[in-house]
């Protein structure tokens, strides 16, 4: 069951129809009977009220006193509490009940049986009331045709009429205090209930009211003195008076008021009774009460909630979740169970943090926003099992406005807008910008969760831990909570973090400051240092190399080989190709076919080509001109003069991340190679550059590439079969050549390798000698320069004069016998030798792999991917170990380690975990520091785990790896180490190396 089957709001709530003056409950308009029903009909009131322990309190000392059943309860009986914290509410509920409107069966629940057991002829109390909110200073209601002028004439008209009033007339028109005497007279042994409300804001507007050489307000505080002496000296007089908290908008009144009361109640045989309106405790169920018809004291679904909730939060944890210790222990699912059917952060809030701004009426500010949230839940048939902070629509214009500008904060208008949630008609938010990269609701979800938190002044940000907690709801991904929690810190304006957590404020982030400066940034700087990153990624190496922007000519030569590198203007608006599509560009054909003379080029099998794909061409300039943002607020002195230290030297780091983030994104933009191949030119994409692997000279990376290709004849290369290039060269090489003939063929042919080294060659020369390929003859002439395959001579060197053979052109020049068939003789041998080769030399070779061990490095999920094929591709089928380890200094050494942990949790049980971590933790001191070590397995680092993470936010220098063995090997294409891989491409660390370790190791 969720939310929607298991209870059903009432029908007001559906209905939209909790206007503001429905939840502003009025005593006096309950007296006089203008109040909405909801107030004045006391069946409907009790219906919708919840027995809190202060009410239960207030009616047994209250009614026990007035009808005698309790002598000694209380004469005197304050609420202290909040605005919006109950209050006028437990008024409402003891007037009705001192009235008789309390149904014997229903007051069961709201008080002890025993104090309603007064015989049967116990008149009714008489009920007095005063508001301090509904009188001026000298304005009363008339009451049996008379306009008293002070509170103690208007309340001696409601307890006695003209009568009554004659006893204080002389003092009600004089505006002075009468004494206890006075008011005893007045009380005349009835059974009299007195009900004093706001108080705090009559003595405000009395103030300013001067009596002699007093103020209304000091007469107001002596009658009071006299009224508590007055009744705590009657048997069945009980008055009750509400003060507000100290943080309420007239604090310093009811600071005063409590000051009097307590003057009083030294004079008084008995102090008066203090009582909470209601307590925390109390809230969710005062709120589902008024909110829904259902009775969910003993709804089964409570418990069945509170299991999955806290059964979520230990999966989550165990899956690296960062959580606050109570969410992770055995008394969440009571904590869930008890605030049902809402979120424990959402009474929280409620409670600890909005009742604590003055605008912000704890119970009635609640009951606003929930009953709104609440129909829109029930309008969408959204399925959920508790109300969250997040369901708090932000992007609901009256809950905005309750949340910005009625609580006093109408600056977090445009946060709202801009950060948390789109406003009708207006752009997404940066938050939607999130989920909608993300395709999951994480980021609306957090900042709303964010924003509330956030709206309490001069409280530290809330722990991210805490507001995972927030939002984590059943079958929720964690990694993506975190992953989107790290975008809006990435993405949002207004969203500030440090040590002590995420909050809104209205002063823009450095997000929005590297933005505005961004905005700045001419277009043509950025492609100005975008082009001169491109020229200093890609230097001269093995390849050198032309730029065909420079209108650099490539030479027909058989000596370099090029690497010719494009620019993407040279492709106009469509700023590159799309590899897997598009043929090849004219301009390359043209480089590659023709000479720079214009003739048709000869040696193609020279050049190699570099252009960008389109795709990656908004990155890259969005990268650089980070870059150059982030540059220009570093230099700019007045820009930075109003950061704190640790955002200027946060600038600092960014800017260095910024400048490798450029080179990255450049590399990604220009990442497609033409090579040449048997059938033209071959089409090949580079592999995804990232911070770990991007190289000072990107040519290397190339090169490394074609070698992994086997396009390459360079040092290191696996040698070539001599007679599969025989094989190759066709007629040519049928009659003798010189032996550079064997580079420009080379050189020529696309469908042999790109010699980067010629001594490649020259070992070529060699083996084929040995192998009867071909006989090779040094520029002596004599038969002392000749070598064959059964006779051997000088060195093969590479030159005009140096010559190649075909098989059995050696003659001797003079009688002596032949090496091959040991006669006589001139010219050629007889013997069967010629064109043989010896050695059983194929046009092949097989490659045996006996590595073990493979590895990689980069961002964890490409890491991971790649090692895992190498070791595919190399004939592996299974794997017993893994082992990521990262390296990382600065700050976030804390988001790092999560990361790398992430990837560990994600083992199967079949396998033994091995946590590694050291650093080194500056402290403020320069000359202190903390030193970690640990190594051990996940259970012993799970204690740790908070103190660590609280540290390594510090900058750090940290080294930390894990090693995952599996006690049975597992497939590497197999469900287990498809489980690793997956957290490793969600939430794996930014950069590290990865080794795995295959059957057949030690």
């Amino acid at each position: 069951m969720t939310l929607l089957t298991a209870i059903k709001p009432r029908q007001d709530v559906l209905a939209g129809e909790l206007s503001e003056a429905r939840f502003a409950a009025g005593l006096e308009d309950v007296i006089t009977g203008s109040a909405a029903e909801a107030y004045s009909e006391p069946s409907v009131f009790f219906a919708q009220t919840y027995p809190s322990h202060g009410l239960r309190t207030l009616l047994n000392e209250a009614l026990g006193r007035l009808l005698g059943t309790r002598p000694d309860a209380a004469s005197v009986l304050r609420l202290e509490t909040s605005f919006g914290g109950g209050k006028t509410h437990n008024l409402i509920a003891l007037y009705h009940a001192a009235k008789g409107k309390l149904d014997r069966d229903i007051a069961r629940s709201f008080m002890d049986p025993a104090v309603l057991a007064a015989p049967v002829d116990t008149p009714t109390p008489t009920v007095a009331a005063f508001v301090g909110t509904s009188a001026g200073a000298t304005t009363f209601p008339t009451v049996d045709g008379i306009s008293a002028n002070t509170p103690w004439g208007y309340l001696a008209l409601q307890i006695g009429g003209a009568t009554a009033y004659d006893i204080v007339r002389k003092d009600d028109e004089g505006l002075s205090a009468p004494g206890s005497d006075q008011l005893k007279q007045i009380f005349a042994g009835k059974s009299v209930l007195i009900l004093i409300d706001e108080i705090a804001r009559y003595l405000a507007a009395a103030g300013a009211r001067v009596v002699g050489e007093s103020t209304l307000a000091k007469q107001v505080l002596s009658f009071l003195m006299a009224l508590l002496e007055a009744a705590d000296s009657s048997e069945r007089v009980v008055v009750v008076i509400t003060t507000a908290g100290e943080t309420d908008a007239f604090a310093a009144d009811t600071e005063t008021l409590a000051d009097t009361l307590k003057q009083s109640a030294s004079l008084l045989a008995r102090k008066e009774l203090v009582l909470p309106a209601s307590g925390e405790a109390d809230l969710p169920k005062i709120l589902s009460r008024r909110l829904f018809e259902s009775n969910l004291t003993g709804l089964a679904e409570r418990k069945a909630v509170a299991t999955r909730y806290a059964q979520a939060a230990a999966d989550a944890h165990a899956a690296g979740l960062d959580l606050p210790l109570e969410v992770v222990t055995g008394a969440y699912a009571r904590k869930v169970e008890d605030t049902y059917p809402f979120h424990p952060d959402l009474i929280r809030v409620l409670d600890k943090r909005l009742s604590t701004i003055p605008n912000f009426q704890r119970t009635r500010g609640a009951l606003r926003l929930l009953a709104r949230a609440v129909r829109s839940i029930w309008t969408a048939g959204t399925e959920l099992d508790l109300v969250h902070l997040h369901h708090l629509d932000l992007s609901d214009q009256v809950i905005a406005e309750e949340l910005s500008s009625r609580i006093d904060r109408p600056l977090y208008e445009p946060v709202i807008r801009t950060d948390i949630a789109q406003q009708p008609g207006g752009a997404p938010s940066h938050a939607d910008e999130v989920d909608a990269r993300m395709g999951a609701p994480y980021g609306r979800r957090l900042a709303t969760a964010a924003y509330l938190f956030s709206l309490t002044r001069n409280v530290p940000g809330v722990p991210a831990s805490d507001l995972y907690a927030a939002v984590l709801a059943p079958s929720d991904d964690p990694n993506l909570l975190v992953k989107a929690l790290d975008n809006l810190e990435s993405a949002c304006w207004y969203l500030h973090a440090d040590v002590r957590g995420y909050r809104f404020s209205t002063e823009a982030s450095l997000v929005r400051l590297i933005q505005e400066a961004e905005e700045k940034v001419l277009g043509s700087k950025v492609r100005e240092r975008a082009t001169k990153i491109l020229s200093d990624q890609y230097k001269d190496s093995a390849l050198k190399v032309r730029r065909a922007w420079e209108d650099a000519k490539v030479p027909d030569s058989s000596e370099d080989a090029y690497l010719v590198a494009y620019h993407w203007d040279d492709f106009g608006d469509a700023r590159g190709v799309e590899a897997a599509t598009d043929p090849v560009p004219r301009k390359v054909l043209d480089t590659y076919e023709k000479a720079p003379s214009g003739g048709v080029r000869e040696y193609r099998n020279r050049l190699v080509f570099l252009v960008p794909n389109r795709e990656g061409h908004e990155p890259m300039l969005k990268a650089v001109r980070r870059l150059l943002a982030l540059e220009q607020l570093r230099s700019t002195p007045e820009l930075l003069q109003n950061l704190g230290e640790d955002k200027r030297a946060d600038v600092a780091r960014q800017a260095s991340e910024a400048g490798l983030l450029a080179r990255v994104a450049v590399c990604n933009h220009v990442n497609v190679l033409y090579v040449p191949g048997k059938g033209g030119l071959e089409t090949v994409v580079l592999d995804t550059v990232t911070s770990a692997s991007v190289r000072s000279n990107q040519t290397d990376a190339i090169l490394d590439l074609l070698a992994a290709m086997d396009k390459t004849l360079a040092v290191g290369s696996k040698p070539l079969d001599p007679a599969y290039v025989r094989g190759k060269l066709g007629a040519q090489f049928d009659t003798m050549q010189p032996s550079n003939e064997l580079v420009r063929a080379f050189a020529r042919r696309p469908d042999l390798r790109l010699v980067l080294d010629r001594g490649q060659i020259v070992n070529l020369i060699a083996a084929g000698v040995r192998n009867g390929v071909w006989e090779y003859q040094a520029p002596d002439g004599g038969s002392t320069g000749w070598s064959t395959q059964t006779r051997p001579g000088p060195a093969p060197r590479l030159g005009e004069d140096t010559l190649l053979h075909p098989p059995g052109s050696f003659r001797s020049d003079g009688p002596e016998a032949c090496p091959l068939c040991e006669k006589v003789h001139t010219g050629g041998c007889g013997s069967p030798s010629g064109g043989g080769t010896g050695g059983g030399a194929g046009g092949g070779s097989v490659i045996t792999v006996a590595a073990t061990n493979f590895t990689g490095s980069g961002a964890a999920g490409p890491a991971m991917v790649g090692t895992r094929q190498s070791a595919i591709d190399a004939g592996r089928t299974r794997a017993g170990r893994l082992q990521v380890s990262i390296s990382h200094l600065g700050v976030g050494a804390d988001k790092e380690l999560q990361r790398l942990l992430s990837v560990a949790q994600a083992a199967s049980t079949g396998a033994s975990t091995t946590y590694i971590v050291s650093a080194r933790v500056q402290l403020d001191d320069p000359e202190h520091e903390i030193t970690i070590q640990f190594s051990g397995p996940a259970a012993d680092y799970a204690p740790l785990r908070e103190a660590l993470r609280t540290i390594l936010r510090r900058p750090a220098d940290l080294k930390a790896g894990i090693n995952i063995a599996w006690t049975d090997l597992v497939e590497l294409q197999g469900e287990d180490f498809a489980a690793v891989v997956n957290a490793a491409q969600a939430t794996g660390p930014t950069k590290c190396e990865v080794r795995i370790t295959t059957e057949g190791s030690q």
